[in-house]
């Protein structure tokens, strides 16, 4: 009987090495892995490493990067694997620095330099954005890239660019919330600034000069502005929590959505501006005729432009409505 008790403490205890042993192991194997990692935290696949890199790690997620830096046979490089590339770096290290704790790995890997990928998973072209999730545990010794299944990231030359598209599918697949800096984007700014100071200087110069009452007039402008987003049903969006701005699928304002059940914060703002233009473009030609301070002839010129201008604007009107309703029967 004592035999038997101290053999199975022996079995134990040996069970309990070899344990001991395998974590040290694994635990090693990630220490020299993470040292490959650059300052982004992302990890090149080279020749060398890459029979080991692809099967080694079933446990995290594995994104793979891939790219070609240079140029093929024909001497044509990738300009899509540069636009990328820069996008690719910047959510990397955002997820390396603000969720160090996901169970996530990043690699780069140029076909150039490993030609056995490309044989592995019967690459045609490039680039590609694959991310492996962790493998069950009755399938993590069967964990390989040319095997495994994957999310793949769509890469189009209209979402290259775009670290903030890229950034939130990662996000949603690792199950992590990060935030993406973003470059100034000079362009945009000198675009906004540029239509801001016109506005600016349009109310100064040609406006105010003629506003006799400027407080009873801002007074008036106030009331307005409290008074917009109740009446025309920007409340309704709230209590609803329906989005102010959408997206569709090519990251592009959705000004307009589908159908006359529901209606986006800025769908409102937008017909109900377009309320406001027509609206006081017919109290204008009603009132043109009576106005004695401009002449015979300014008023016959006046008439048909605001005329024109209506025309125009309940045209693009109709046009924005048949977004919402495609088989409305007047088209302008």
């Amino acid at each position: 009987m004592k035999w038997y008790s101290a053999s199975f403490i022996l079995w134990i205890v040996l069970i309990f090495q070899k344990l001991q042993i395998c974590s040290a192991t694994v635990s090693n194997s990630i220490d020299d892995i993470l040292q490959l990692q650059d300052e982004n935290g992302v990890i090149s696949v080279t020749a060398e490493n890459y029979s080991m890199l692809s099967r080694a790690f079933p446990d995290y997620y594995n994104v793979l990067y891939i790219t070609m830096r240079g140029t093929n046979s024909k001497g044509m490089g990738c300009e899509l694997c540069y636009d990328f590339e820069r996008s690719y770096h910047t959510v990397t290290n955002a997820i390396h620095l603000q969720a160090p704790q996901s169970l996530s790995l990043f690699f780069t890997v140029d076909v150039n330099e490993v030609p056995q990928l490309v044989r592995d998973l019967q690459l045609k072209n490039v680039p590609h954005l694959v991310v492996y999730p962790p493998a069950e545990p009755s399938k993590q010794a069967d964990f390989e890239w040319k095997t495994s299944p994957f999310y793949q990231y769509a890469l189009v030359p209209d979402n290259a660019k775009d670290s903030l598209k890229f950034g939130d599918f990662l996000a949603k697949i690792l199950n992590i919330s990060i935030t993406v800096h973003q470059d100034f984007n000079v362009q945009e700014f000198v675009y906004y600034f540029v239509a801001c100071m016109a506005l600016f200087i349009f109310v100064k110069k040609v406006i105010l000069p003629k506003i006799t009452n400027k407080w009873k007039f801002f007074c008036m402008i106030l009331s307005f502005g409290l008074l917009f987003p109740s009446i025309t049903g920007y409340k309704f969006t709230e209590m609803n929590r329906i989005p102010f701005i959408a997206r569709d699928e090519k990251n592009r304002i959705m000004y307009f959505s589908g159908g006359s059940g529901w209606q986006f914060g800025i769908e409102i703002f937008s017909v109900s501006s377009m309320y406001i233009v027509m609206s006081s473009l017919c109290v204008l030609l009603i009132c043109l005729p009576m106005t004695s301070r401009i002449s015979e002839k300014m008023r016959g010129l006046l008439a048909p432009f605001l005329a024109c201008v209506l025309f125009y604007f309940f045209s693009y009107f109709i046009s924005c409505y048949l977004v919402k309703n495609p088989e409305y029967p007047i088209i302008f």
